[in-house]
């Protein structure tokens, strides 16, 4: 297999380094594209800046690759999903009118205003977790708010790097906020069969019904557990396919994207707390594996809470990060009227990782 691809590495590198000297010699293509260029050039080839000096990183894993790590798992984990599910034209716009209105409107203002270079490959990745967080029927005009939301919010408050909350999550938060109708409904039933050109174009008709955990909650119905493993139930756009997002999610893990320590952790309290619940409680808890396959739970343990700015950055920390996660989100799902709580939980502990943080540290070095 090495050998293989050897024999096309010199034919790879001649092409992506013509791509690169077009970008870097037309100032207009490098200001929109460069970032996001060497973003994905570098999850292909190893990056080209060493260190000189102390201190020495230990791999190759850079700020670019990184994100381009982020954007691959992304596209493969509900992207690609979706499209089988609701089709070309019912994912595609969505992702556009992000890109469009985040990155090349929002982002490009902020960038000529504040006199910066170009734009990064940060805000390509804000704005790809925009469509996922939202129902299949949402309209485009709330996509946009939502990217030029969160957008905003993350140059507002130091840019990337910089965040203490999630900047995509606050701009759901928001659009949760100001229209809670239009975010909490439009639950589209997703295409089932082979699919032909047309269901891959235009999708199924919107025939619209509940989400696994709003029937239990009204009916104590338990929804298949292998249609939500492999998304044939309603949901996000992101939410669906929960086996494509688990391979996608390991896969940030072996690369060391993601650290692997938050979705155990995050999966595993809420496994084990729901389990608590439901076996003292009673069947007004929704069953453990219900509440773990079911709303954007796989989706927030694997791209949302590993955020590594907005969570801790000690082992110790992350525990105590992603089992808070996992005791709110249970709380909120189970005893309030609200019907998901990962995007609720992941924010309350972005808030208190700094203190989280700062007690670990202390305890860790009072000596």
């Amino acid at each position: 297999m090495k050998q293989i691809i050897k024999k096309f590495e010199p034919i790879l590198n001649k092409n992506l380094n013509r791509v690169e000297s077009f970008i870097q010699t037309r100032p207009r293509v490098n200001f929109l594209f460069g970032a996001l260029f060497e973003a994905f050039d570098g999850l292909i080839r190893s990056s080209k800046d060493t260190a000189k000096t102390q201190p020495y990183i230990r791999n190759q894993m850079d700020i670019k690759q990184f994100m381009g790590g982020i954007l691959v798992a992304l596209f493969l984990g509900w992207v690609l999903p979706s499209i089988y599910f609701f089709g070309i034209l019912c994912v595609v716009p969505k992702i556009i009118v992000s890109f469009v209105v985040g990155v090349f409107i929002v982002d490009v203002l902020w960038v000529i205003l504040a006199k910066e270079e170009r734009i990064n490959e940060g805000g390509f990745v804000t704005c790809l977790f925009i469509p996922a967080f939202l129902p299949p029927q949402a309209p485009l005009w709330l996509i946009g708010v939502g990217a030029a939301v969160s957008i905003l919010f993350r140059n507002i408050t130091g840019g990337v790097g910089m965040n203490l909350l999630n900047p995509a999550l606050f701009g759901r938060l928001l659009l949760t906020i100001c229209f809670p109708t239009m975010v909490v409904t439009g639950w589209q039933e997703p295409f089932l069969g082979m699919p032909t050109i047309q269901s891959l174009t235009y999708g199924v008709d919107a025939v619209t019904h509940a989400t696994p955990l709003l029937i239990y909650k009204e009916t104590r119905e338990i929804t298949s557990y292998i249609s939500l493993l492999f998304g044939t139930n309603t949901g996000s756009l992101g939410e669906t396919c929960r086996v494509a997002l688990i391979i996608a999610g390991v896969w940030l893990c072996k690369k060391r994207i993601a650290n692997w320590r938050i979705p155990v952790a995050y999966l595993g309290s809420v496994f084990i707390f729901s389990a608590l619940f439901f076996y003292t409680i009673g069947e007004t808890m929704a069953p453990p594996l219900l509440q773990l396959l079911s709303g954007g739970l796989i989706f927030a343990a694997f791209f949302m809470a590993t955020d590594p700015i907005t969570t801790t950055y000690t082992q110790i920390g992350k525990w105590i990060f992603s089992i808070g996660c996992g005791f709110i989100t249970v709380i909120i799902r189970n005893f309030t009227p609200i019907p998901e709580g990962v995007m609720y939980a992941i924010l309350f502990m972005n808030l208190v990782g700094v203190p989280i943080q700062s007690i670990v540290l202390k305890i860790k070095y009072r000596a």
